[in-house]
């Protein structure tokens, strides 16, 4: 699990790790504020209600979209600010370079979209086929 403010632009995660060939779960928590971190004194979560979300990975950033790996983004828990993203097996042997940037776009059911995560992954092979 891994944890981000969400307030002033996307959260920023370098080099997640991937296994080619695995399937991939990642849960991201969201929060507005968070106690302790620039300042803040209460820790709210970023209410995902009724927002849905869309990912890409691709090899540069507004480089092509790899569409064979194009992840799945849920919220199971949208009040808790929770995004799970998801590779099958089939998406992640799509990867065969070692990095790659990917995005979370949140559309907030009206006109506009944000970027609400963005960063890259670090691909390995496994010594299985």
């Amino acid at each position: 699990m891994s944890r981000a403010i969400v307030r002033n632009g996307p959260a920023y995660f370098a080099n997640v790790p991937i296994k080619r060939g695995d399937d991939v779960s990642l849960l991201w928590e969201l929060f507005e504020s968070y106690a302790g971190v620039d300042g803040d004194t209460t820790t709210v979560a970023l209410d995902l209600t009724g927002r849905t979300y869309t990912s890409s990975i691709a090899n540069t950033q507004g480089g092509t979209v790899i569409s064979a790996a194009a992840p799945s983004v849920s919220t199971p828990t949208p009040s808790n600010g929770q995004i799970v993203w998801a590779l099958t097996d089939t998406q992640t042997d799509a990867l065969t370079a070692r990095t790659y940037v990917f995005d979370i776009i949140e559309n907030a059911g009206t006109a506009s979209e944000r970027t609400i995560i963005e960063g890259t992954l670090a691909v390995s092979g496994r010594a299985t086929p």
